[in-house]
């Protein structure tokens, strides 16, 4: 199959997600894979910087070492407020030219504010299928809420006209069922991880000597973007009352975002320095040696419009590297898992999770359960060789139906 991965933001410098596994595995299952982004990070050179090019990058690898995508990068007006604007056009141009000369076999879509409308015209109009992977509620991920409204109205005119929808979660298919997607053609895709990259395996003890970590430190880590909705303020103001129960407790967090400058301030506030370790963003390869520091995970994003109905990719990772996890009760995430034989001790709040991370400090047996637990179960449902058969087998699905249509 030749597969057109459309996406509205970064493919390059944003954290390797569901995205970029999907579209190296089918790479490496022999299949031709074509990615359209939107540049979300751009800045101008000068004052008359104005446009950005037409651009193709060959040979893109981010997740799987020997995968090959061919990005394509629409040009598009580099001024604020016009930019998406006139990504909406030449997206719509670009997808067109990529169906048409790499003879396109189905088109796979992430998004709908920037290019979704574009995106569907263009493949039914050359009679290409369109499958859409939904894995937030994404009028909740605009900034702006003014826009909120506007993007909800978009996926009530994309979800219906998508041929196929693969979703995250049991709630993700009632919500796209709830704005027009075709229920008969939504199936469930869980979230992939490569059990050949993320596995337990000691970390290095060179890493652990460049943060400051000692062997017989209780790591607590958390990696991803730092989203106002993480959750970690509420886990650092709780710090203390950890570290009073268990002395050798410290909070690594593998990562960077808006919330930043917050963190550091709590931090300073609360005189956590040496105890609160915030790394940045990190290499995605070096993922697994974090991961496989750390006595416990936690993935504590608070109850949101963006978050309820999510399973965040980093569980699932945490999981695979035999790792017990204690995390918000998403009900997204519930839907999908029942929790402890998963591997997954739920805590609807920041007091609770402190007294779930002392109980699993101090009980290594129980600990050792959730572990197991958890690594069974991410090899059975979540291993990206099952889920690139199950991705491969419905685009096939898609692209016979529509040839009967």
């Amino acid at each position: 199959m030749n597969v057109l991965f459309v996406h509205e933001t970064e493919w390059l410098r944003k954290v390797v997600f569901d995205i970029h596994t999907l579209a190296e595995s089918l790479s490496l299952r022999g299949h031709q894979v074509y990615a359209i982004d939107f540049e979300s990070t751009w800045k101008r050179a000068g004052i008359f910087d104005l446009w950005s090019k037409y651009r193709q990058v060959d040979g893109v690898s981010r997740a799987f070492k020997g995968s090959s995508v061919t990005l394509i990068r629409p040009g598009f007006f580099k001024v604020s407020g016009l930019s998406r604007i006139s990504a909406a056009f030449t997206h719509w141009r670009a997808i067109k030219k990529t169906i048409k000369d790499k003879k396109i076999d189905v088109l796979i879509l992430y998004g709908v504010a920037t290019n979704g409308i574009p995106a569907v015209r263009a493949a039914h109009g050359l009679n290409i299928p369109v499958v859409f992977r939904s894995i937030d509620i994404l009028n909740q991920l605009v900034a702006f809420r003014i826009l909120r409204p506007f993007t909800k109205m978009l996926e009530k005119s994309v979800y219906p006209r998508a041929d196929m929808t693969l979703t995250l979660t049991p709630s993700l298919s009632k919500y796209v069922a709830g704005l027009g997607a075709k229920r008969d053609r939504i199936k469930l895709l869980p979230m992939p991880v490569d059990t050949a990259i993320f596995y337990p395996c000691p970390a290095p003890s060179e890493l652990r000597r460049r943060w400051g970590i000692k062997e017989m430190d209780s790591v607590i880590l958390y990696i991803g973007t730092l989203f106002d909705f993480c959750g970690l303020d509420g886990v650092i103001r709780r710090l203390p009352e950890i570290i009073a129960q268990e002395p050798s407790a410290k909070l690594l967090i593998v990562g960077d975002g808006q919330q930043r400058r917050k963190l550091e301030s709590i931090i300073a506030e609360i005189g956590l320095k040496g105890r609160v370790i915030i790394t940045g963003f990190q290499p995605y390869e070096t993922m697994p040696q974090y991961i496989n520091m750390a006595t416990l995970c936690i993935n504590p994003f608070l109850m949101t419009g963006a978050t309820r109905e999510i399973f965040p990719g980093k569980i699932v990772q945490y999981l695979a590297c035999g790792k017990a996890v204690v995390a918000t009760p998403l009900p997204g995430l519930v839907a999908v898992t029942t929790g402890e034989e998963q591997g997954i001790a739920f805590a609807e709040s920041p007091v609770a999770m402190a007294g779930k991370l002392v109980a699993l400090l101090r009980d290594r047996d129980h600990r050792r359960r959730l572990e197991q637990n958890g690594l069974a179960y991410v090899r059975k449902v979540h291993s990206i060789e099952s889920i690139a058969a199950q991705l491969e087998a419905s685009l096939e699905e898609a692209i016979a139906r529509k040839k009967a249509e």
